[in-house]
């Protein structure tokens, strides 16, 4: 078989030659990866992981169902499977790791890491857009960024892939160089530091030595992005023996931008300067807090050869491809659905993208996770962004008390605060008036999908 992407045959061979038991299907092209047997596409490969609630191996009859041609696992699934290529090794992750790194040591394309507290699937997946101007461009799907996640994402690449920019995560020490040490990046791209995930790390500062792994780890010929904004990040410049490339409105950076043209929802303008070159850029991205993804993903293009005339007027042409869903409803209502994930950072950046908005603005505010004792200083700061940010705040949840509290004490006239995000969401479908503007923000673990039918479809 003829092709430019990954197939049944070079897994089966990888994973024979490293020791594993191979049960090989018919030749069939794979052409992503998989964890959840409900997101399985057809020519997926289905990873068996081992999991805190269920084990992936009683999940693979669901996934060779939904189309997976190969599956990696830890036992032997009963019964036959003649169309599917079946690896069985002891240590699925590890065996996926390996086959990823193999994969990608195939391939040779030059790879961009990208970690961060907060922005990173931004950053990641506006490099991407700018830099398939350029070259051809591969993007890890998703967030597939962890010890799982990386892995996967690496089973899209193709051979004909010049280019691949993958998000790296964390929440123990030491997985940034495991994941580095699968991707090889030769640019790696550090956002900032912030609190998220200090409940597992301990501390800011070790939070930061773990994010600035990625970049400590790279070869003397590869390229560090760094912002020059966060003391944190930008300290790591002068210990590096790569080429160092530093991003932000700082007057040391060496990739520096101009005060910030908010434009709401349609993006922002500012200009951009590197060895004496200035241009402008007009990126699709809204809020003043995704400039630093523009940055590093025009820093990103200057690392790759490409002049700044070429990667401003790319990210300036680029589509955004930011975190934020807007939602138009029937009613006249714009609901900026941002509510993925939220961190001190992101949570105060969409705030204040919220207060440049025409028209009466409501926060609909959940619970920010993984704060540890960092969690009411947290929330109440971030209730007294919101002070100046909205006409109605609206948070739901016991941590929240807090920032209302702060709020009002901040002098906000409009603060509701309730015990469920049930009770908030109804109270803000009952508020809505054609012309408002509605954010809805909170960390992954609230599940505020689960509310957002009740605002689309307030009448």
């Amino acid at each position: 078989m003829t092709t430019t992407s990954l197939t049944t045959a070079f897994v089966a061979a990888a994973m024979r030659n490293r020791g594993y038991a191979v049960s090989e299907g018919p030749p069939a092209i794979i052409t992503g990866g998989a964890a959840d047997s409900r997101l399985v596409k057809a020519n997926d490969l289905f990873a068996a992981f081992p999991g805190e609630y269920a084990d992936g191996n009683e999940f693979v009859p669901a996934a060779v169902a939904a189309g997976a041609v190969a599956v990696v696992c830890s036992r032997r699934p009963q019964g036959d499977w003649p169309g599917v290529t079946t690896i069985v090794a002891p240590d699925t992750t590890r065996a996926i790791s390996e086959l990823a790194h193999l994969w990608r040591t195939e391939c040779g394309p030059r790879v961009v890491g990208i970690t961060g507290t907060v922005g990173k699937t931004t950053a990641k997946d506006f490099t991407a857009a700018v830099l398939s101007q350029r070259f051809s461009t591969h993007a890890s799907p998703g967030n597939l960024n962890s010890r799982e996640g990386l892995p996967l994402a690496l089973m899209s690449l193709r051979r004909d892939h010049e280019v691949s920019v993958l998000e790296i995560a964390m929440d123990s020490k030491g997985e940034i160089a495991e994941l580095a040490a699968v991707a090889e990046p030769e640019i790696g791209v550090v956002l900032n530091v912030g609190l998220t995930h200090v409940s597992k790390l301990g501390s800011i500062e070790a939070i930061a030595e773990e994010k600035l792994s990625l970049v400590r780890g790279l070869p003397v010929t590869g390229t560090a992005i760094l912002n020059a904004d966060d003391p944190r990040v930008a300290v790591a410049a002068k210990e590096l023996a790569c080429e160092v490339i530093t991003f932000g409105a700082a007057e040391a950076a060496t990739l520096r931008r101009g005060p910030v043209l908010e434009r709401a929802l349609d993006g922002t303008s500012f200009d951009v300067s590197f060895d004496e070159t200035t241009e402008r850029v007009n990126a699709p991205l809204p809020g003043a807090h995704t400039a630093s993804a523009v940055l590093a993903a025009i820093a990103a293009g200057l690392a790759l050869g490409m002049s700044l005339r070429g990667a401003a007027s790319a990210a300036s042409l680029a589509e955004a491809t930011g975190r934020a869903r807007i939602v138009k409803t029937a009613l006249g209502v714009t609901i900026i659905d941002d509510r993925y994930n939220s961190s001190p950072a992101s949570l105060a950046g969409a705030l204040e993208m919220l207060a440049g908005l025409p028209g009466r603005r409501i926060a609909l505010v959940g619970r920010m996770a993984e704060l540890a004792g960092f969690e009411e200083q947290e929330h109440r700061a971030a209730g007294t962004i919101a002070a100046r940010s909205c006409d109605t705040l609206v948070c739901s949840g016991e941590t929240c008390r807090a920032m209302a509290a702060a709020a009002r004490d901040a002098g906000h006239s409009d603060v509701r605060w309730f015990a469920t995000k049930e009770e908030a969401a109804a109270e803000v479908a009952a508020l809505l008036q054609p012309g408002d503007y509605v954010l809805v923000k909170a960390s992954r673990g609230e599940a505020f999908e689960t509310i957002l039918p009740v605002l689309e479809e307030a009448k």
